[in-house]
């Protein structure tokens, strides 16, 4: 007796095709409809919306497609597919894009859109030549409120008014520090929004590339060289902006220009670095060039970030904690009853009349994952007695940042605490961002 394959029921994800016109359009999503790679490519769009993935990587190589999705900042790798399964979902891919699917040898980039009832969503699709293939990237535009303020990042109201003190001094130097993929956007873009720019002049200077959202009434100048960049700061300067907003910073000579140009014009300067806490930015302005002199009579403060997975509030799960773990904590007994961990559902499994495993349904707020969203931490540090008092003394920086914490400043640590306290995290995700 012959068996016939079981038909693959695709999830309701309706996709409209890119194209110069609508007709144009019409005739991509009609060809991608009758692709073997259609299925393939719709469940893997799904999935990652259904997870809230923000980013999906395939690297293709001669053997096999490796694909990984990015949820809250997080990398998640996902079963690799075999190679004829992931060429004919390219080709799907690209046509959705109205691309050229026999090009693999030239850098490719389009835009479409979808539905999965009821959110719409837009995808970015990056298809770049590697030496070991190809390697495509589809960032997913989320359609969940992106936090513009601090304070709604996590930043607590206390410190929130100490930055936006810092921010109407009027001239000086001021560091946004975090790392890479580690919440640095969103950190930058709500410090330059905590600034009164409906009052005053704002400039942010951003290297091609690598462009930061749009902040209201912030202007943008880009550049590609650090000659561009020199040419563009002396003209922006004529201008007398109050304040300028430097992106990412890392060469030495912009650090200088900033210094030598910048801060001697009697404006205040905000530049983004990369760096683990506020005190290693410190030191970080140190390797860019900046002496400690210039440190002292310059810097006004940094505001540091990293960020945490939020727990979601659907599905996490109270617990009291044991006394061990208080005291690995550094918390004493009886001063928080619970904390929160994240959904297990291995403990809820039950098993059919057969054996097999019964999971229990899937959380329908984070697709399954736990978290939802991220929740930032802030260390603020301020150029006051404490910080020249290190400078001068050329402490290192684990003494600096021990010193600097016996002064009362709170640190990533105790603002981590204050999160589990309150919920909003996990132990676990708050020991992994501690690790960083």
């Amino acid at each position: 007796m012959a068996t016939t394959t079981p038909e693959i029921v695709l999830p309701p994800l309706a996709l409209k095709a890119a194209g110069d016109s609508e007709s144009q359009r019409d005739v991509n999503l009609a060809k991608v409809l009758r692709s073997p790679g259609f299925p393939t490519l719709v469940l893997l769009l799904a999935d990652t919306v259904g997870k809230w993935a923000d980013r999906v990587i395939l690297d293709f190589t001669a053997q096999h497609v490796g694909v990984r999705q990015q949820v809250d900042g997080i990398w998640v790798d996902l079963p690799p597919m075999d190679r004829p399964t992931g060429d004919f979902m390219l080709a799907t891919l690209k046509q959705l894009c109205n691309l050229d699917f026999r090009e693999r040898e030239v850098r490719q980039e389009a835009t479409f859109s979808g539905q999965l009832d009821p959110f719409k969503y837009k995808f970015h699709v990056r298809c770049q030549p590697v030496s070991t293939g190809e390697r495509v990237q589809i960032r997913v535009e989320l359609p969940r409120p992106q936090p513009a303020q601090l304070v709604e990042m996590g930043m607590r109201d206390k410190a929130f008014e100490r930055v936006k003190q810092m921010l109407k001094r009027g001239q000086g130097l001021l560091v946004s520090a975090a790392l890479p993929g580690d919440g640095a956007s969103m950190s930058w873009k709500g410090l330059r929004a905590a600034g009164d720019r409906f009052t005053a002049d704002f400039v942010t200077f951003e290297q091609r590339g690598c462009i930061e959202d749009d902040v209201i009434n912030v202007g943008s100048v880009q550049y590609d060289s650090e000659e561009e960049f020199e040419d563009g700061f002396r003209v922006m300067l004529l201008k007398e902006p109050d304040t300028v907003f430097f992106s990412q910073v890392r060469s030495p000579k912009i650090m200088r220009l900033i210094v030598e140009k910048g801060l001697t014009s009697k404006r205040l300067m905000v530049v983004q670095i990369d760096a683990r806490s506020a005190m290693e930015a410190v030191f970080r302005l140190q390797v860019l060039g900046m002496t400690s002199d210039e440190i002292q009579q310059h810097l006004i403060g940094v505001v540091a970030h990293k960020t945490l997975r939020r727990l979601c509030v659907k599905c996490r799960e109270a617990f009291e904690p044991d006394a061990n773990l208080l005291s690995k904590l550094g918390i004493q007994p009886g001063r928080v009853r619970q904390f929160y961990k994240q959904f297990d559902p291995a403990a809820y499994t039950t098993m059919d009349n057969k054996g097999n495993p019964i999971p229990p349904p899937t959380c329908p707020t984070c697709g399954g994952t736990g978290f939802f969203a991220r929740v930032g931490l802030f260390e603020v540090l301020e150029n006051d007695a404490t910080l020249k008092s290190i400078l001068q003394s050329r402490k290192k920086l684990s003494e600096a940042q021990q010193t600097w914490r016996a002064a009362g400043n709170p640190t990533f640590r105790e603002e981590g605490l204050a999160m589990l306290a309150l919920g909003l995290t996990s132990v676990e995700e708050l020991q992994r961002v501690l690790k960083s």
